[in-house]
Protein backbone atom coordinates (compact mmCIF):
# COMPACT_ATOMS: atom_id res chain seq x y z
CA UNK A 1 0.00 0.00 0.00
CA UNK A 2 2.81 2.36 0.89
CA UNK A 3 4.49 1.56 -2.39
CA UNK A 4 1.30 2.43 -4.32
CA UNK A 5 0.98 5.76 -2.51
CA UNK A 6 4.62 6.55 -3.27
CA UNK A 7 4.16 5.71 -6.96
CA UNK A 8 0.98 7.85 -7.13
CA UNK A 9 2.78 10.81 -5.51
CA UNK A 10 5.68 10.44 -7.92
CA UNK A 11 3.28 10.35 -10.89
CA UNK A 12 1.45 13.49 -9.71
CA UNK A 13 4.76 15.28 -9.18
CA UNK A 14 5.85 14.46 -12.71
CA UNK A 15 2.58 15.91 -14.06
CA UNK A 16 3.10 19.12 -12.05
CA UNK A 17 6.65 19.54 -13.30
CA UNK A 18 5.59 18.90 -16.87
CA UNK A 19 2.84 21.53 -16.54
CA UNK A 20 5.23 24.12 -15.14
CA UNK A 21 7.61 23.76 -18.06
CA UNK A 22 10.18 26.62 -18.02
CA UNK A 23 7.93 29.25 -16.44
CA UNK A 24 9.95 31.50 -14.12
CA UNK A 25 13.26 30.14 -15.35
CA UNK A 26 15.13 32.57 -17.64
CA UNK A 27 16.02 31.06 -21.00
CA UNK A 28 18.91 32.38 -23.06
CA UNK A 29 18.09 32.28 -26.73
CA UNK A 30 20.40 30.07 -28.73
CA UNK A 31 21.21 32.84 -31.22
CA UNK A 32 22.50 35.01 -28.35
CA UNK A 33 24.73 32.20 -27.14
CA UNK A 34 26.01 31.61 -30.67
CA UNK A 35 26.85 35.29 -31.14
CA UNK A 36 28.12 36.10 -27.65
CA UNK A 37 30.60 39.00 -27.80
CA UNK A 38 33.52 40.06 -25.63
CA UNK A 39 34.73 43.62 -25.05
CA UNK A 40 37.86 45.21 -23.62
CA UNK A 41 37.17 48.75 -22.35
CA UNK A 42 40.18 51.05 -21.77
CA UNK A 43 39.57 54.48 -20.22
CA UNK A 44 42.02 57.29 -19.55
CA UNK A 45 42.78 58.99 -16.26
CA UNK A 46 41.49 62.29 -17.65
CA UNK A 47 37.84 61.32 -18.08
CA UNK A 48 35.43 62.72 -15.49
CA UNK A 49 33.72 60.76 -12.73
CA UNK A 50 30.33 61.18 -14.43
CA UNK A 51 31.73 59.91 -17.73
CA UNK A 52 33.26 56.93 -15.95
CA UNK A 53 29.90 56.17 -14.34
CA UNK A 54 28.22 56.25 -17.76
CA UNK A 55 30.79 53.76 -19.04
CA UNK A 56 30.22 51.46 -16.07
CA UNK A 57 26.43 51.61 -16.47
CA UNK A 58 26.71 50.81 -20.18
CA UNK A 59 28.98 47.83 -19.61
CA UNK A 60 26.59 46.39 -17.01
CA UNK A 61 23.69 46.83 -19.40
CA UNK A 62 25.63 45.21 -22.25
CA UNK A 63 26.29 42.20 -20.03
CA UNK A 64 22.89 41.88 -18.37
CA UNK A 65 20.74 42.47 -21.45
CA UNK A 66 22.93 41.32 -24.33
CA UNK A 67 25.23 38.79 -22.59
CA UNK A 68 28.36 40.67 -23.67
CA UNK A 69 31.34 39.79 -21.50
CA UNK A 70 33.82 42.55 -20.71
CA UNK A 71 37.04 43.54 -19.01
CA UNK A 72 37.57 47.16 -18.01
CA UNK A 73 40.91 48.79 -17.22
CA UNK A 74 40.46 52.30 -15.81
CA UNK A 75 42.55 55.41 -15.16
CA UNK A 76 45.25 54.70 -17.73
CA UNK A 77 47.82 57.25 -18.87
CA UNK A 78 48.88 54.98 -21.70
CA UNK A 79 48.29 51.43 -22.90
CA UNK A 80 50.76 49.71 -20.59
CA UNK A 81 51.83 46.14 -19.79
CA UNK A 82 48.51 45.40 -18.06
CA UNK A 83 46.74 46.04 -21.37
CA UNK A 84 49.28 44.00 -23.35
CA UNK A 85 48.79 41.09 -20.93
CA UNK A 86 44.99 41.23 -21.37
CA UNK A 87 45.27 41.24 -25.15
CA UNK A 88 47.62 38.26 -25.09
CA UNK A 89 45.55 36.28 -22.58
CA UNK A 90 42.05 36.80 -23.98
CA UNK A 91 40.29 37.09 -27.29
CA UNK A 92 38.18 40.25 -27.63
CA UNK A 93 35.74 41.05 -30.41
CA UNK A 94 35.80 44.80 -29.73
CA UNK A 95 38.33 47.04 -27.98
CA UNK A 96 37.31 50.57 -26.95
CA UNK A 97 39.80 53.31 -26.04
CA UNK A 98 38.34 56.43 -24.38
CA UNK A 99 40.71 59.31 -23.65
CA UNK A 100 42.85 61.50 -25.92
CA UNK A 101 45.99 60.80 -23.91
CA UNK A 102 45.77 57.08 -24.75
CA UNK A 103 45.79 57.48 -28.54
CA UNK A 104 49.59 57.61 -29.17
CA UNK A 105 50.22 54.37 -27.27
CA UNK A 106 47.05 52.79 -28.71
CA UNK A 107 48.36 53.41 -32.22
CA UNK A 108 51.52 51.51 -31.32
CA UNK A 109 49.66 48.58 -29.77
CA UNK A 110 47.28 48.31 -32.72
CA UNK A 111 50.29 48.20 -35.01
CA UNK A 112 51.68 45.20 -33.12
CA UNK A 113 48.69 43.09 -34.16
CA UNK A 114 48.20 41.57 -30.71
CA UNK A 115 44.44 41.24 -31.17
CA UNK A 116 42.11 40.42 -34.03
CA UNK A 117 39.44 42.53 -32.29
CA UNK A 118 37.99 45.67 -33.82
CA UNK A 119 39.47 48.81 -32.26
CA UNK A 120 37.45 51.97 -31.65
CA UNK A 121 39.11 55.16 -30.36
CA UNK A 122 36.77 57.77 -28.87
CA UNK A 123 37.84 61.39 -28.42
CA UNK A 124 37.01 62.45 -24.86
CA UNK A 125 37.75 66.16 -25.06
CA UNK A 126 38.84 68.88 -27.46
CA UNK A 127 42.32 68.35 -28.81
CA UNK A 128 44.37 71.52 -28.42
CA UNK A 129 47.71 69.71 -28.87
CA UNK A 130 46.89 67.70 -31.98
CA UNK A 131 47.13 64.30 -30.27
CA UNK A 132 44.18 62.94 -32.22
CA UNK A 133 45.39 64.16 -35.60
CA UNK A 134 46.88 60.77 -36.43
CA UNK A 135 45.04 57.57 -35.61
CA UNK A 136 45.95 54.09 -36.87
CA UNK A 137 44.08 53.54 -40.13
CA UNK A 138 42.92 50.11 -38.98
CA UNK A 139 40.87 51.61 -36.13
CA UNK A 140 37.47 53.28 -36.02
CA UNK A 141 37.78 56.83 -34.69
CA UNK A 142 35.00 58.99 -33.24
CA UNK A 143 35.81 62.67 -32.92
CA UNK A 144 34.29 66.10 -32.33
CA UNK A 145 33.51 67.89 -35.59
CA UNK A 146 36.42 70.25 -36.35
CA UNK A 147 34.20 72.31 -38.65
CA UNK A 148 31.83 73.05 -35.76
CA UNK A 149 34.80 74.11 -33.64
CA UNK A 150 36.12 76.50 -36.29
CA UNK A 151 32.63 77.92 -36.88
CA UNK A 152 32.27 78.65 -33.15
CA UNK A 153 35.72 80.26 -32.98
CA UNK A 154 34.99 82.40 -36.02
CA UNK A 155 31.67 83.65 -34.62
CA UNK A 156 33.24 84.51 -31.26
CA UNK A 157 36.09 86.46 -32.86
CA UNK A 158 33.80 88.25 -35.33
CA UNK A 159 31.54 89.29 -32.45
CA UNK A 160 34.59 90.53 -30.53
CA UNK A 161 35.92 92.57 -33.46
CA UNK A 162 32.46 94.03 -34.07
CA UNK A 163 32.80 95.68 -30.65
CA UNK A 164 35.91 97.52 -31.94
CA UNK A 165 38.18 95.63 -29.57
CA UNK A 166 41.86 96.13 -30.46
CA UNK A 167 43.59 92.73 -30.63
CA UNK A 168 47.21 91.60 -30.61
CA UNK A 169 47.63 88.15 -32.17
CA UNK A 170 50.23 85.56 -31.14
CA UNK A 171 50.82 82.62 -33.47
CA UNK A 172 53.45 80.70 -35.48
CA UNK A 173 54.43 81.20 -39.10
CA UNK A 174 52.77 77.92 -40.10
CA UNK A 175 49.45 79.08 -38.59
CA UNK A 176 48.73 82.46 -40.19
CA UNK A 177 45.90 84.59 -38.85
CA UNK A 178 42.91 84.60 -41.27
CA UNK A 179 42.82 87.84 -43.23
CA UNK A 180 39.21 88.44 -42.15
CA UNK A 181 40.48 88.83 -38.59
CA UNK A 182 43.80 90.58 -39.19
CA UNK A 183 44.03 92.31 -42.60
CA UNK A 184 47.47 92.74 -44.16
CA UNK A 185 47.55 96.40 -43.17
CA UNK A 186 47.39 95.26 -39.53
CA UNK A 187 50.40 92.94 -39.77
CA UNK A 188 52.05 94.89 -36.95
CA UNK A 189 49.38 93.46 -34.61
CA UNK A 190 50.83 89.94 -35.04
CA UNK A 191 53.65 88.37 -33.00
CA UNK A 192 55.29 85.15 -34.21
CA UNK A 193 56.55 82.70 -31.60
CA UNK A 194 58.85 80.59 -33.74
CA UNK A 195 62.45 81.78 -34.00
CA UNK A 196 61.64 84.77 -31.82
CA UNK A 197 63.06 84.54 -28.33
CA UNK A 198 61.99 88.12 -27.70
CA UNK A 199 58.30 87.46 -28.47
CA UNK A 200 57.16 88.67 -25.03
CA UNK A 201 59.05 91.95 -25.28
CA UNK A 202 57.62 92.52 -28.76
CA UNK A 203 54.10 91.66 -27.58
CA UNK A 204 54.39 94.05 -24.61
CA UNK A 205 55.60 96.86 -26.90
CA UNK A 206 52.84 96.35 -29.49
CA UNK A 207 50.13 96.14 -26.83
CA UNK A 208 51.19 99.48 -25.37
CA UNK A 209 51.72 101.07 -28.78
CA UNK A 210 48.27 100.09 -30.09
CA UNK A 211 46.44 100.47 -26.75
CA UNK A 212 45.17 96.93 -27.29
CA UNK A 213 42.38 95.48 -25.14
CA UNK A 214 42.97 91.78 -25.84
CA UNK A 215 45.74 89.32 -26.66
CA UNK A 216 44.69 86.18 -28.53
CA UNK A 217 46.93 83.12 -28.89
CA UNK A 218 45.93 81.54 -32.21
CA UNK A 219 48.32 78.59 -31.88
CA UNK A 220 48.50 76.03 -29.05
CA UNK A 221 50.89 77.19 -26.33
CA UNK A 222 52.00 76.26 -22.84
CA UNK A 223 50.10 77.59 -19.86
CA UNK A 224 53.31 79.35 -18.76
CA UNK A 225 53.25 81.43 -21.96
CA UNK A 226 49.62 82.39 -21.38
CA UNK A 227 50.38 83.42 -17.79
CA UNK A 228 53.35 85.48 -18.96
CA UNK A 229 51.15 87.34 -21.44
CA UNK A 230 48.61 88.03 -18.69
CA UNK A 231 51.27 89.95 -16.78
CA UNK A 232 50.94 92.70 -19.43
CA UNK A 233 47.61 93.58 -17.85
CA UNK A 234 45.04 93.04 -20.61
CA UNK A 235 42.59 90.23 -21.41
CA UNK A 236 44.35 87.09 -22.73
CA UNK A 237 42.60 84.27 -24.60
CA UNK A 238 44.16 80.99 -25.75
CA UNK A 239 41.71 80.29 -28.57
CA UNK A 240 42.94 76.68 -28.88
CA UNK A 241 41.82 75.94 -25.33
CA UNK A 242 38.90 78.34 -25.07
CA UNK A 243 36.22 75.89 -26.20
CA UNK A 244 34.66 73.13 -24.13
CA UNK A 245 32.66 70.12 -25.31
CA UNK A 246 30.09 68.12 -23.37
CA UNK A 247 29.66 64.59 -24.66
CA UNK A 248 26.66 62.33 -24.01
CA UNK A 249 28.45 59.10 -23.13
CA UNK A 250 25.24 57.17 -22.48
CA UNK A 251 24.12 57.86 -26.06
CA UNK A 252 27.59 57.28 -27.52
CA UNK A 253 27.83 53.85 -25.91
CA UNK A 254 24.25 52.96 -26.78
CA UNK A 255 25.14 53.63 -30.40
CA UNK A 256 28.23 51.45 -30.08
CA UNK A 257 26.01 48.63 -28.78
CA UNK A 258 23.74 48.99 -31.79
CA UNK A 259 26.80 48.81 -34.03
CA UNK A 260 27.96 45.58 -32.38
CA UNK A 261 24.50 44.00 -32.59
CA UNK A 262 24.26 44.78 -36.31
CA UNK A 263 27.93 44.01 -37.07
CA UNK A 264 28.22 47.43 -38.73
CA UNK A 265 31.68 48.42 -37.40
CA UNK A 266 33.81 50.28 -39.94
CA UNK A 267 37.37 51.51 -39.75
CA UNK A 268 38.12 55.18 -40.33
CA UNK A 269 37.01 58.47 -38.83
CA UNK A 270 33.54 59.76 -38.14
CA UNK A 271 32.14 62.64 -36.09
CA UNK A 272 29.88 62.54 -33.05
CA UNK A 273 26.29 63.21 -34.08
CA UNK A 274 24.06 65.88 -32.51
CA UNK A 275 22.72 63.44 -29.90
CA UNK A 276 26.23 62.32 -28.90
CA UNK A 277 27.66 65.86 -28.66
CA UNK A 278 25.48 67.70 -26.15
CA UNK A 279 27.14 71.11 -26.28
CA UNK A 280 30.07 72.99 -27.77
CA UNK A 281 30.71 76.42 -26.29
CA UNK A 282 33.28 79.05 -25.42
CA UNK A 283 34.47 78.74 -21.83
Amino acid sequence: MAIKRFMLTLLLLSFILAGCGNRGIPVIKQELLDNKLSVLMLTGASISASSKQSVGNALQQWRDTNFITFDWIKDLNQLDESVIAKLKASKYDYIYVIGNELFPSANGVIGQGLSMGKWTLLQSQLDAKGITSQVNEQASFLQIDSLQIETLKNKWIQDLLAQNVVVEWVTRSDRPIPSAWAPSEEADHIVLLDNNEQWFQQLSFQTRQHHSNTIIFYTPVDEAQVQKAKSIGVSVVDISGAISAELNWAQILENRLAMMKTSSWKKGGTIYNEQELKELKMK
